[in-house]
């Protein structure tokens, strides 16, 4: 997959607020080449299969920014996170919870969804999902933080 363009998100969803409008009047929707393209694709897939699910709230208001792509300089988080590289989203399900859906995971490994998932962190309240290589893995990796 070269590129893919969420049906269900929009930047200001995806991309903290300093850089989203420091970046967004000028490069537009260019900066969706920051976002791994199966990962964009597989967060569309969730929701809708299981419904509404929120990542960054910063646009309506709300606290959260750092829930998807973390530019150079943000001190959230792991210097490493796959948040910093495009390849991670937290999400969080709004009409089920991340546990039904990491339960989900498991019962259905090979559900083509959930092979775009590479990885996926246990013991958390939302849904951290990402595309890190994973060598020798033939499914989902479940990882604690």
């Amino acid at each position: 997959m070269i590129g893919y363009l969420p049906e269900h998100f929009k930047l200001h969803e995806l991309l903290p607020e300093e850089f989203y409008r420091a970046n967004y009047p000028r490069s537009g929707e260019k900066l969706w080449s920051l976002f791994d393209p199966h990962l964009l694709c597989a967060a569309d897939l969730l929701r809708r299969r299981y419904g509404r699910m929120v990542c960054n709230t910063w646009f309506w208001g709300g606290h959260h920014q750092f829930r998807g792509f973390r530019p150079e300089g943000c001190t959230v988080g792991a210097p490493r996170s796959m948040h910093r590289f495009g390849r991670a989203l937290d999400l969080v399900p709004v009409e089920t919870t991340a546990a039904a859906i990491r339960a989900d995971i498991r019962r259905v490994p090979d559900d083509p969804l959930f092979q775009l998932i590479y990885r996926v962190e246990e013991d958390v309240g939302w849904l951290h999902i990402d595309r890190a290589n994973v060598p020798g893995a033939l499914s989902t990796v479940f990882f604690k933080g």
